[in-house]
């Protein structure tokens, strides 16, 4: 069992930015300290697949003779980018052109299917919870920004693989509105419920990544504010039977009591969770199946995944558009333009890390239903959906709005980490 990794030494993304704009730091030197870093630490944590040390120097020193350089949101930051995302995707396109350096390619699940990383011969380590998962399937990424060897990583949420490493690692990310942030993920996006996104340190950087990722493509992070906005709690678990333990819904409350000091409207109510699990798990299983047959399986097919494709072949016929909308359509009656909803970010510690490559399918999913029941119903509505680090218990919680207000939501997240002193201007 690995020791946490303390302190967390990596500076912020906008830290080095700030630094490299003011000429107080070149890209080449942050380059070099976060190789360093991962040099030092991640034999204890193998979040990384590859490094790309030689590359990255060089197109350091390539951003620094850049006439723009000083204007560039953020330039000379090094960031990991998920293994099951390519140089050529637009997400990364947008971090590299506001001056990102991409260091190597972090681990996931086989087809990103699970919320623990592990694969036969690697397991992911979580550097703040030892003996736990950082989460999946973006867990290489939260554990390598938890871990400090970059100030964020690039990662993606079709089920939850963005929020579940946050929670776990104790990170801030964002779920977007699907279109909101660039990039594609698979075939169709998981049928919708994929998007491109990024882990960090903590919500400042959030909101610069975002808004560096959304810069001249929409205007959502950047829209005008409702005149006052106003916070709805719910303790309920959206799978019947996996409610969330005392600590988790403590957090809950706290958040929303923080809102609540700061002068907003907040009260407490049930949200009409879709019942029928079928239209979400036909989603999520026939996105494996569709992995498997664009990519195949290389030297070895997990039992697990090879159960999960086969449900999804025999359910591809069941997806249809008006599920979506019928359950969407209640939400929003629920859920108001100007509120956010605030729930608990997992119901329990996240499971050991352990081989969970080996184990059954229904092992698997019992393991994942019972600490993240709350993340992959966002992802079947498109409702954007933000985890942030609630400071006076130091535990997470998940903060959603309405579909495109993810200014609206940033602005609520930012609030809950900054006491509810008003921030995002």
């Amino acid at each position: 069992m690995m020791d946490e990794i303390q302190p967390l030494t990596q500076p912020t993304a906008r830290d080095i930015a700030a630094g490299v704009r003011a000429g107080q730091l070149t890209p080449e030197e942050a380059v070099r300290d976060s190789l360093d870093r991962i040099a030092a630490v991640d034999g204890a944590v193998n979040a990384f697949t590859e490094v790309w040390a030689d590359r990255a120097i060089s197109e350091a020193r390539d951003l620094a003779k850049r006439p723009d350089l000083a204007d560039l949101e953020l330039a000379g930051v090094p960031f990991a980018m998920k293994a099951n995302t390519g140089r050529d995707n637009d997400v990364v396109a947008r971090l590299e052109e506001a001056g990102a350096i991409p260091v190597g390619t972090t681990a996931n699940p086989q087809f990103c299917t699970w919320g623990t990383t592990d694969v036969p011969g690697r397991i992911t380590r979580n550097p703040v919870r030892p003996g736990r998962t950082p989460g999946g399937s973006s867990g290489g990424a939260a554990a390598a920004v938890a871990a400090g060897m970059v100030p964020f990583a690039q990662g993606n949420d079709g089920m939850g693989s963005l929020r579940i490493p946050a929670a776990a690692c104790k990170l801030s990310t964002i779920k977007a509105t699907p279109g909101i942030v660039p990039g594609r993920s698979g075939r169709n996006d998981w049928y919708g419920m994929a998007v491109q996104g990024v882990l960090a340190q903590d919500n400042e950087d959030l909101v610069l990544l975002m808004k560096a990722l959304t810069r001249g493509h929409v205007d959502a992070v950047d829209a005008p504010l409702p005149p006052q906005f106003g916070a709805i709690l719910d303790l309920s678990s959206p799978v019947a039977g996996f409610g969330a333990q005392p600590e988790w819904k403590e957090a809950a409350r706290m958040a929303a009591r923080t809102l609540s000091d700061a002068g907003l409207p907040v009260r407490e109510a049930k949200a009409p969770y879709p019942l029928n699990p079928l239209p979400m798990l036909a989603r999520w299983s026939a996105s494996v199946a569709n992995s498997l047959e664009d990519e195949g399986a290389g030297e070895h097919l997990e039992w697990r995944n090879r159960v999960h494709a086969g449900i999804g072949r025999g359910l591809r016929w069941s997806i249809s558009d008006r599920q979506v909308v019928r359950a969407r359509a209640k939400m929003e009656k629920f859920l108001p333009g100007d509120n956010v909803l605030i729930t608990p970010a997992l119901a329990t510690e996240p499971p050991s890390d352990a081989q969970w490559h080996s184990r059954p399918w229904l092992a698997n999913m019992a393991s994942n239903m019972r600490y993240a029941p709350f993340v992959s119903v966002w992802n079947l509505l498109g409702f954007p959906a933000g985890v942030v680090v609630e400071p006076v218990s130091g535990v997470p919680v998940q903060v959603v709005a309405r579909m495109t207000q993810e200014r609206v939501l940033l602005t609520a997240m930012d609030r809950i980490a900054a006491g509810g002193v008003p921030g995002l201007g």
